[in-house]
This record gives structure tokens, sequence and C-alpha cells, in this order.
């Protein structure tokens, strides 16, 4: 197998060299067997890979340094992700796949399928960089215990096959700024692709959460943590995406003119994630890629990105990330900037920008310099477009919705500790003032109390989106304010009201014209009045976790869930109503006559965003119950127990009972990976009745790697998860071991009552049932009365 590194080397260069031809040149188009041919040169890199890990050809380095043969046949797949190469090699065979598909819906040489097969060459170029198929120096490893797991296996490609279908959009998009195409037009072509990518996300970022639930001792499904958070930030955008087309009032819609550069921007968020977790050392994360002793220097995580750039073939990777991101952002901003000049000529309108130069370029520099001020790379580059655009915008009409884009920017900069107040104010002021200063004030997009339904449903219509940009951008400031560790705390309480008011727009989606105008307003100030009411007596309920302990200085864990659960139970009911109606109406009519009949894709597309909106509100349900109202750290939920003595928590009684010790070589032996199980036996009692019985323990990789392994008692109101002193309890089995003791008398364990977990699952299965039903039924470009 000596000739495996050349094998390799010569299926780069085919990769690569095919995919920058269909880049570089415009190939005749209707040609299948090309497209055929391009795809198999674009996967066959990572095929000889994986089967080199399968069949455990150490010629190479990669594999012999993460495979072997004691490994599992699915667990020499995942080892394939153990090195930093695998991985991109794996991404670069997706987006061949992916951009296959592109090439069958439209001509093969169109620009969205050509920008693809550059995305898919750089991505092979970086891969290349990292050395896939270097000779094996002779050194060898063990892979990482956290992914010999069965949902390791198939979590990562599902998370590449998202941020490829992200760059789908992306591309779309941006031929469209290339080729100067209708924003409607653009915005259709992306559709596709974007709720595509919306079920992919959904599936691998509940996947990860699945993983971290079974695998991790974190003790929940979502903690976030740098890489899940940074996965999440482009599904926000394809969220928006897969909405805009709510709203079809005029050409000159905003939304709609939007949406190319949202596409843009869920392909730099993808980009963004993947930087996130292959940039290690500058977000502290559970993912350990890419290391850099002084990327502690800044407390700016971007400034740290720009130090692991001289970091050898790691930093080229980082770098050619950082490049790809920043041109797709400035692509956005293109776009958007030339959607404002085309509206303001077509309405003989003048921007602030011709009138007022001097103006304008104070303002820009102005809100430059207040995000030097205050240390925030992300502020200044953010803020700089935001008032570049808002400059570039109409004299007498400011955008509304650039001028409250840029006042949030800077007040989710003070919560996030990246501005103080006075900076803060100093930013808003900047923004309000060409707004405040105009001729005509543009009458503000949304209210609260509505004069009829046709109003109320256009404020429920454009949450997505303005909810949507919202919790996007806090996120992402959190995520850069984050870089020394997560603040749990200041994403849920932060975000509350945010998803509040998105709870609120689906709950009047929900009435659509059954609830008059009148009962409405009652019914949401009626709400309102009791969710704050309930947070401010929250302490005179009985709440499961950890109600009475504090998120903030003033408010505690159950005031803030008190406050979100009036909301979501408020709901729940004509949420499930309205998804029970549509699937009665929808399912018969399937039957009838198929999926094929434009007016059943309208149905069903309909039934399925019913679905979803259910699922996110059963989802929301679960969290705040699981998570918000949770504090794993909390010490009271590490529990000692001695040996044969119940101790009671929760209502149940816990009694240590033995411990378990199984080789690999015992017939009892359950794992077909490891070298040694212990486990300790923890009967679990209520009113004096067994009820189970769990076995946390450790999973032994060698003498020195060990994984924890979580046990669960599943009940129907929850999950109630069992993680064993790892620490505690390697001391006590190394003296059983060497025969210091012959028995271990005491444990520590953390025990996390999860009520209300079954409902996480649950409203992630709708959720993606709802975007499948979506996707299946997007072919159909007229619009219906039934959508």
């Amino acid at each position: 197998m000596a000739i495996l590194p050349t094998v390799g080397t010569l299926l780069m260069l085919l990769a690569v060299g095919t995919s920058a031809l269909w880049c570089f040149t415009r190939l005749p188009a209707g040609e299948p067997l090309a497209r055929h041919v391009t795809l198999a040169s674009q996967v066959a890199p990572f095929l000889l890979l994986m089967f080199a890990f399968i069949f455990d050809w150490e010629a190479l380095d990669l594999v012999s340094r993460y495979g072997g043969s004691e490994l599992p046949l699915l667990y020499r797949v995942s080892a394939v992700w153990g090195g930093r190469a695998g991985p991109l090699l794996l991404w670069g065979a997706l987006l061949g796949v992916v951009t296959w598909f592109m090439s069958g819906r439209s001509a093969s040489n169109s620009c969205e399928v050509r920008l693809m097969h550059g995305a898919t060459a750089a991505i092979l170029v970086i891969s290349w960089i990292l050395s896939p198929f270097a000779a094996s120096s002779g050194w060898g490893g063990t892979l990482n215990p956290l992914l010999q797991t069965d949902l390791m296996v198939i979590h990562p490609p599902v998370v590449f096959a998202y941020y490829s279908l992200c760059l789908a959009v992306a591309a779309v998009a941006l031929a469209g700024l290339i080729e100067g195409r209708d924003a409607r037009a653009v915005h259709e072509a992306q559709l596709h692709w974007a709720r595509a990518g919306f079920l992919m996300g959904a599936v691998g970022i509940g996947l990860g959460g699945l993983w971290a639930y079974t695998v991790l001792d974190w003790g929940g499904y979502w903690a976030w943590d740098p890489v899940e958070t940074a996965s999440i930030l482009p599904w926000f955008a394809l969220l928006m995406i897969v909405h805009a087309r709510a709203r079809t009032d005029s050409e000159r819609d905003s939304v709609i003119l939007a949406s190319p550069a949202l596409g843009m921007l869920a392909g730099a968020l993808a980009i963004h994630a993947t930087l996130v977790t292959r940039a290690n050392g500058v977000w502290a994360s559970v993912h350990s890629f890419v290391g850099n002793e002084e990327g502690d220097l800044y407390d700016d995580p971007y400034l740290r990105i720009l130090q692991l750039f001289d970091d050898g073939a790691a930093g080229l990777e980082v770098a050619a990330y950082t490049l790809l991101m920043l041109a797709l952002c400035v692509a956005a901003v293109w776009w958007l900037a030339r959607q404002q000049k085309q509206n303001l000529t077509a309405r003989g309108a003048t921007s602030l920008a011709d009138s007022n130069r001097p103006l304008s370029s104070v303002l820009v520099l102005s809100s430059l310099a207040v995000g030097v001020w205050m240390g925030s790379t992300a502020v200044t580059l953010v803020g700089g477009a935001l008032m570049l655009l808002l400059v570039r915008g109409d004299e007498q009409r400011p955008p509304v919705t650039i001028v409250f884009a840029g006042v949030f920017l800077m007040l989710f900069a003070s919560w996030t500790w990246t501005a103080t107040l006075v900076q803060a104010i100093v930013g808003m002021l900047l923004f309000l003032g060409p707004w405040l200063m105009s001729a005509e004030e543009e009458e503000l997009p949304l209210t609260l109390i509505f004069s009829d339904t046709r109003v109320r449903m256009k404020f429920a219509r454009a949450m997505p989106w303005f909810a949507g940009a919202a919790f996007l951008a806090l996120t992402w400031l959190l995520l850069t304010a984050e870089i020394d560790g997560t603040s749990l705390a200041a994403h849920e309480f932060y975000g509350a009201p945010i998803l509040a008011i998105a709870v609120l727009a689906l709950t009047i989606y929900s009435w659509g014209k059954t609830v008059d105008a009148r009962r409405g307003n009652a019914l949401m100030l009626a709400t309102l009045a009791v969710s704050l009411a309930l947070a401010y007596f929250a302490d005179k309920f009985t709440l499961p976790g950890d109600p009475a302990l504090m998120l903030t200085d003033t408010i505690s864990r159950g005031a803030l869930a008190m406050f979100m659960l009036t909301w979501l139970v408020i709901a729940l009911p004509p949420s499930a109503k309205i998804a029970f109606d549509s699937a009665r109406q929808t399912i018969p009519k399937l039957r009838e006559r198929g999926i094929r009949a434009p007016s059943n894709r309208a149905r069903l597309r309909l039934f399925g965003s019913h679905l979803a909106h259910l699922g996110i509100i059963l989802l929301l349900l679960g969290h705040v119950l699981t998570t918000t109202l949770v504090d794993r750290a909390d010490p009271s939920h590490l529990i000692t127990l001695e040996k044969d003595s119940a101790v009671e928590f929760k209502g149940y009684e816990f009694t240590f009972r033995e411990t378990v010790l199984v080789a690999e070589d015992d017939p009892e032996y359950d794992y077909t990976i490891g070298n040694g199980f212990a486990g300790f036996v923890i009967e679990v009692t209520k009113d004096g009745e067994k009820v189970d019985e769990v076995t946390p323990g450790i999973l032994r990789f060698g003498w020195q790697t060990t994984r924890s392994e979580v046990d669960r008692m599943v009940r129907p109101s929850g999950d109630m998860i069992f993680i064993l002193d790892q620490q505690q309890a390697e001391i006590s089995l190394t003296s059983m071991m060497r025969g210091e003791t012959d028995e271990v008398s005491e444990i520590r364990v953390t025990v996390h009552d999860l009520q209300g977990s079954h409902l996480v699952w649950a409203g992630w299965g709708l959720i993606m049932l709802g975007g499948l039903a979506a996707l299946v039924s997007s072919d159909r470009s007229p619009h219906s009365e039934e959508e």
C-alpha cells in the first residue's frame, strides 16, 4: 500500500482540476456524462480516505494516527473526522453532490453552478494543504473517545451537508448579484435550497443535541457551547428566507429585496461556524482543533483569529475561511446598496450621501469610531455597513429597518458586555439622527394594538424576519463576547423577550380570523399582564429544576420561566388546532390527487409550516423546563452516596448498591470499544418501592483515557440524568486495581431532574417533519389561494 499517498495526490489533483475547470471556463451545458465524471472526481478523494480507514491501510499517516483494526466498522468511518483534513474532504464531496443536483435543476454551466464548483475547489485545496494523504510517519495514536459513538458517524456528514446547502443558497444569490438578476427571481431560485438547508440544519443540530444529551456529561441537550451556537446562526438566516414568501404585496417589498442578501449571509455564517469549530484557542469549547498560545492577548475573537494566520497549514485554512466569509458579507452589503439605488432612481428620490456628502462621511466614520471605541471588530464592521446603507437611503424617508437595526446592534452590544451604556447610547444616537432629522417620518411597521385582523396577520407574517434577525444578532454578539466561557444565563435572559414576541406572532397566526381584533387585543394584553404577575410571584409556585436560583441579580430562573411558560401555554392550543385542521384538509386531498397537483403542493407546504410551528412551541416548552429552570453547575445536584445508605433527592431515594467492573474480554462486556467498564449500581426507590436501577460509570480506553457513561431513568414526565463524578471514580477504581482497597464505599453522582425533556424531542421531530413537507412540495412556482 506504499502507493496510496501517490494515488491520493493524483485524485486530489483531478478533483481540484475538474472543479476549477467548471468554475473558470464556460463548458457546454447539457452533458450528463461530464456532470457524472466531475462528481466522481470530487467524491473520489474522500472515498479513498474512508476506505483507507475501513481497511486499515496504515501507509497513510491519518490512518496510523486515528484508525486501527480494533475499531468497529462504523467507528472507522467516524475516525475520518479525527484529523483536520478528513472533514474537509467530506465537505468537498458533499459540495460536489449538491452541485450535481443544482446542475440538474438548471444549466450545468450557469453562474451559480460554476460558483459552487469554485467553492468545492477551494475546500479541496484547503484540505490538500493539510496533507490528507501524507505517508505514515510511524507515529501511532488513538481516536478521541467522543468520536467513538454511533451519532458521530452520521452527525458530521449531516452538518456538512447543511453547510453545503447554505453555500448553495449563497451561490444562487451571488450569481444574481453578478448577473444583475431581479430580486424576486433570485429569491424564488434560492428558496428550494433554503428549504433543503433548513431541514438538513434541523436534523444536524438536533443530532448534535442528542449526542450531547446521551454522551457528554452536560446533563442536557443544549448548553450554548460556541460550536453549537455558531451552527445555529445560518439556520436562523434560512428561517428568515423561507418566510419571505409570506409577504408578496409588491415588487418593492423590502423583505423580498433583502432575501438574496440573507442568502449570502447564510453562506458566510456557515463558513463562520466552520471557523469557530476549527479555530480552537479562540473560543473555549469542548471541540479541539487549532490552538495558539498567543491567542489570549486580545479580547476580540476576530483579532485572535488574525493571530492564527501564521500557524502553518492550519493558519492558511483559517485565513481562507476568513477571506471567504468577508467576501460574502461584502457581496451582501453590495446587493442591498444596489437595491437601494434602483429604488431611489425609480422614485426619483435622493440619498443622504448624494445630497449631503460631508454629513454622510461624518456619520460613517463616527459609527466606525464607536466600534473601535468599544474594542469590537464585530460592531465596527456591522455598524459601519449599516450606517453606509443608511446614508445611501432616501434622504427624506430614511429606511426605518436600517435605523432600528443599528439601534438594536448597539443595545445588544451593551447587553453582551461589548459596550458600556454611554458607548451604546452614542451609537444609537448616530443611527437615530438621520431619521429624527428627516422631513418625512416613515410610519413604524409594527404595533401591538391592532385595528383589524388583516393588520394583525401582517404583524404575524413579519415577525419571522424581525424576531429572527434580532435573535441572530444577539446570539452572534454573545458568541463574540464568550471567547473565554459561555454565559448560559445571558442567552436565556436576553433572548426571552425576543422569543416571547415570536411566540406571540405564532399565536396570532394560529388565530387567523377566528379571533376578532378587539378580543385579540384583550387576550394579548391579558397574557402580558398575567405573564408579568406570574413572574413576580414565581416563588409561590412549585416548579421543577432550580426555580429559586438567581439568573441575574434581580431575576430568578423561576421568574423567567413563568414569564415564558405563560406565552407558550397560550400559544399551544391554537397552534395544535391549526396543525390538526391542516392535516385533516391535506391528507385526504393527497390521497385523492397526489402530491403533483399544484394545489396539493400548496396545502402540503402549509401543513408543513403548521407542523413546524407546533414543533417550535413544544421544543421551547421543553427548553424552558430543562434548561432555563435547571442550573447544571449548581452544587445541589451533586450527591454523595455511601454504600447501602439511602439519600433522598427530588422525592426519590437513591442507594448505592455495588461496583461493577467488566473487562473487554468478559462475555458480559456490552461495548464494542474501550478496554473496560466501571459502573456503580444505584437503586432508585419511591415511597419504599423500587422504581428503577441505573448504572452510571466510566469507559476506559487504555490506562489514561476515559469517557463518562451517562445513565438515564426514563419517566413519562421526563428523564432523570445520572452522571458519575469521573475524577473521584477514577481515583477509587485505581485503588481497587492496585489492591489498595477491596471496594468503593462512597461515590459522588450529579443528578439532573429534567421534567419535560420529551417535549424537546417531540418538538424537534415535528420541525423536521414540517421541513420535509415544505421541501418535497417546493417545486411549484406560482402562488395559490390555498397558500
